[in-house]
């Protein structure tokens, strides 16, 4: 089986919170958002030894309209992984009362929590219930077999404890139940570390560790080990996730030492100790499908190993959770397996999830391209300035930093959208819950694009607070007429003979310097000046995106685009 989705209120700092999840899930959000406290509670719930859990009054959200209220309610939905599952595998016919049929056909058991704290008394129930939240009779021992078959596995920092020693201190070898487990450990720990240690290892000792992975995989990773070495995919499944690990050599291969460079056996090794610091003093049931909690593994490895890392950890056999402030480590996964969370003002955490099937196959290929490739950190925003091209790219982040802004600071990043399109953008912005702005030049083309912009508003959204359009043909004709004429008659070479017209004159000037090259000349004057020489419509929009990025969304107020 796999978990699904979780429902949690009031634990931590999360009053309401709706996850859905797939067998990978990478999670996004800025601190303080709420991913802290999910991976908290399935480390509590299927992380420990202690089965049922319990909690503590630290653990209980406080309410300040409601100071004596203190409740956490809990809901994990389990379904199996392939269709007809439950009816072919005896261990999953133990739970053959719990299951509930879905529309999609799929079966599905909820697991509940609930949980009240009354002064210093704290009550927790632990039960499983129907899709309607309606109590199912349960008994201990199923809930027990529930958890220890999705044991939560928390790969945390290998770097831990002494890391100039190889050898295992006392309180570390209670964590290691055989020689082969021992040699693992110690290995793994010289590995990491201070310094590259890799080139100093014999390819006697390599041998010998791969000899003792292989021993653990037989004995405890069976399935893993048979992963399957390729997997085709479609012309879909490329535009959808850039990366792919497949090339990067199968599990197999790695144990046996063919084909690989010492670096993915290195990573392998060290790999199998997280794992089995993360399992702990827990004895896991042989079949079982663990959940694999991460964190953070682009601070602790260098891109390249990152992508061996999550190469070899896609062959493994169990569900993957990834929070991740990496580009890359997205681009390894299809845009639906990623959940930005939102946390409201209110405490309210929403997981926005983009849906693929809104988008069509060359959709998915542009936004690949202009997002994901060339700039991974967007998906990372708060607020996306949407513009045509190279030449305003350039303008409005100078122009923003003389007026004081950093736009990347404020969380806005700017997105060319005359390739890409800007109705496959707005429509991602808006499905991972990232506000938007999109800038238009004064033309028929770029008339359409606010029309399209416009059809993406809700109701209650404000249109100048989302749209400015130039009052001028594009945006060299634009800064020509609001002060910087000077830059385009100095480039063009003309001087300032009054007898040439402001079309010839920029035309000339983007002949003789580029579009972007004016852009840097228009950025040094504007420099000069300072903000009171930046003109009026673009200091409004920067006040748009400033309030957008901070999530502020006004009522609807206007009828047009600011301009």
């Amino acid at each position: 089986m796999i978990l699904n989705g979780i429902s949690i209120q009031g634990y931590h700092g999360i009053r309401d919170m709706n996850i859905r999840l797939d067998s990978t899930t990478a999670i996004i959000g800025e601190n303080g958002w709420g991913k802290s406290s999910l991976y908290n509670l399935l480390e509590r719930v299927f992380g420990s030894s202690r089965i049922p859990c319990r909690f503590s009054p630290e653990d209980f959200r406080i309410d300040e309209l409601r100071p004596d209220f203190r409740e956490i309610h809990i809901c994990f939905e389990f379904r199996e992984r392939k269709f007809g599952h439950v009816k072919r595998s005896r261990i999953l016919q133990q739970f053959n009362r719990y299951w509930r049929k879905g529309q999609d056909d799929f079966f599905r058991l909820y697991y509940h929590i609930d949980s009240k704290m009354v002064g210093d008394q704290i009550g927790t129930s632990h039960y499983f219930a129907d899709q309607f939240g309606n109590f199912i009779s349960s008994n201990l021992r199923d809930l027990r077999s529930l958890v220890k078959l999705n044991p939560v596995l928390h790969l945390k920092d290998a770097r831990m404890g002494n890391r100039n020693k190889g050898e295992l201190s006392d309180s570390e070898k209670k964590y290691y139940r055989n020689a082969w487990e021992k040699k693992i450990a110690e290995l793994a720990k010289y590995l990491m570390g201070e310094g590259d240690r890799s080139e100093g290892i014999s390819e006697e000792t390599i041998s010998s560790g791969l000899d003792a992975l292989n021993y653990i995989v037989a004995s405890y990773m069976t399935e893993y080990k048979d992963a399957k070495l390729y997997k085709y995919r479609t012309a879909r499944d490329i535009a959808s996730r850039p990366i792919s690990l497949e090339s990067l050599g199968s599990l197999q291969s790695i144990l046996e030492g063919r084909n690989n460079s010492n670096t993915r056996k290195f990573i392998m090794i060290v790999l199998q100790k997280a794992l089995m610091d993360a399992r702990g003093e827990r004895n896991l049931p042989k079949v079982c499908f663990p959940i694999f909690l991460l964190e953070d593994l682009e601070s602790r490895l260098h891109p390249s190993y990152m992508m061996i890392f999550m190469s070899i950890l896609e062959k493994l056999n169990a569900q993957k959770i990834i929070v991740t402030n990496s580009g890359d480590t997205l681009s390894c996964l299809p845009l639906s397996q990623i959940r930005r969370m939102v946390k409201m003002d209110d405490d309210r955490v929403i997981a926005y999830q983009l849906n693929e099937n809104n988008f069509s196959a060359d959709d998915l290929r542009r936004l690949t391209f202009h997002v994901r490739i060339t700039r991974p950190m967007s998906i990372f925003a708060r607020c996306w300035l949407l513009v045509e091209g190279e030449t305003e790219i350039w303008l409005m982040l100078q122009l923003a930093a003389i007026m004081g802004i950093n736009l990347q600071a404020e969380g806005i990043r700017i997105i060319e959208y005359a390739q890409c399109g800007a109705s496959p953008l707005i429509k991602t912005a808006k499905q991972m819950g990232i506000n938007w702005h999109l800038m238009a030049d004064g033309d028929d083309a770029g008339q359409k694009y606010i029309k399209i912009a416009r059809s993406h508003l809700e109701k209650n959204q404000s249109v100048k607070k989302h749209l400015t359009l130039l009052d001028d043909v594009d945006i060299e004709h634009f800064f020509y007429s609001n002060g910087f004429e000077s830059v385009y008659r100095i480039e063009s070479g003309y001087g300032f003979a009054q007898n040439v017209s402001k079309n010839k004159i920029i035309e000339r000037a983007i002949h003789r310097r580029s579009k972007p090259g004016l852009a840097i000349n228009i950025i040094e004057k504007a420099d000069r000046l300072g903000p009171k020489g930046i003109p009026e419509l673009i200091r409004r929009m920067f006040s748009s995106l400033i309030e957008l990025a901070g999530g502020n969304e006004s009522e609807l107020e206007d009828n047009g685009p600011d301009r």
